[in-house]
């Protein structure tokens, strides 16, 4: 009989932990969205629960699929609420809600462009005599952010399009008209 009831708890326990565990996504549009975002935030509040409302897209969603996979992908489409919650749990403490610390002397990642910040995490990861007095915080961050959280990150701190410009300085065709003074061959 003991070991019934010891197995007939381990199951129950087993049970609770699964049901926790599991995770329901709605996917709404427009006011009907926001409205139930609303009610949903409400009523997690009353019930004292843990809820997360993703208000652009599904931070799961986006999958890398190059080949070489150095750095944020270019063409992906990165969620600002996901960048939102890995800067408040990774970066703020250090860098400030707005991005306008310091720490240890370094430039402030609001005067940075997204280049100049991806450029700094590559380096971090791969130089071990890279950066400043705080660099062996930031080798450790560096290596514990994925190119994808690095990606949400730069959407949530440069906005969404923060690559676009960047990608407009490609070759473009060489004229090959004839003007006065200038011959090409």
């Amino acid at each position: 009989m003991k070991i019934f009831k010891i197995s007939f708890l381990a199951c129950l326990f087993a049970a609770s932990l699964f049901g926790a565990s599991q995770v329901y996504y709605i996917q709404a549009y427009g006011d009907f969205g926001k409205e139930l975002a609303e009610t949903a935030t409400k009523q997690a509040n009353e019930r004292n629960e843990k809820i997360q409302v993703f208000i652009d897209e599904d931070p799961r969603k986006y999958k890398d699929n190059r080949i070489l996979k150095f750095g944020v992908d270019r063409k992906g489409r990165y969620s600002v609420s996901l960048g939102k919650e890995l800067y408040e749990k990774q970066c703020k403490s250090c860098h400030g809600e707005n991005a306008d610390k310091r720490p240890y002397g370094a430039t402030p990642l609001k005067d940075m462009n997204a280049q100049d910040i991806e450029d700094s995490i590559i380096s971090y990861r791969s130089d071990m005599s890279f950066g400043g007095n705080g660099k062996l915080i930031m080798q450790n961050q560096a290596k514990i952010t994925t190119n994808n959280d690095l990606g949400a990150i730069l959407a949530y701190l440069k906005g969404k399009d923060a690559f676009v410009e960047q990608d407009d300085q490609e070759n473009k065709p060489v004229s090959t008209e004839k003007k006065q003074g200038s011959y090409l061959r």
